[in-house]
């Protein structure tokens, strides 16, 4: 776990956000029901780096067509949390997509810095 805990804290702050994640061994079917039935002003799902390639895929590929079903009450964006992300850039990530007001359907990228 890329330090979900934290980056959750960090954003908690945020009015109008929730945050859906998914790990290892997540039920794919079940996340996307979950972010169905977001009654926040923006869902913003957390994908952490041991969720499996095959999930990651799915849930990427989920983001486009949820967010233009969910349009206009609530936006969608997801966040692919690579192997040691710092929290600080995840939470400056979160922080980006939920002030966006004009974005959704958006999976961005997080990764360790090299």
């Amino acid at each position: 776990m890329t330090g979900l805990v934290e980056v959750r804290a960090a954003l908690a702050g945020i009015g109008g956000l929730e945050i859906v994640t998914a790990e290892s061994g997540c039920d794919v079917a079940d996340i996307v029901c979950r972010l169905r039935a977001v009654e926040a002003e923006i869902a913003l799902l957390l994908i952490d780096s041991s969720t499996s390639a095959m999930d990651r895929a799915m849930l990427c590929g989920a983001i486009g067509p949820l967010a233009i079903e969910r349009a206009p009450q609530t936006r969608i964006g997801a966040i692919e949390l690579g192997e040691g992300a710092a929290t600080a850039d995840i939470v400056d990530t979160a922080s980006f997509l939920a002030s966006a007001r004009s974005t959704t359907g958006q999976v961005l990228t997080v990764t360790a810095e090299t």
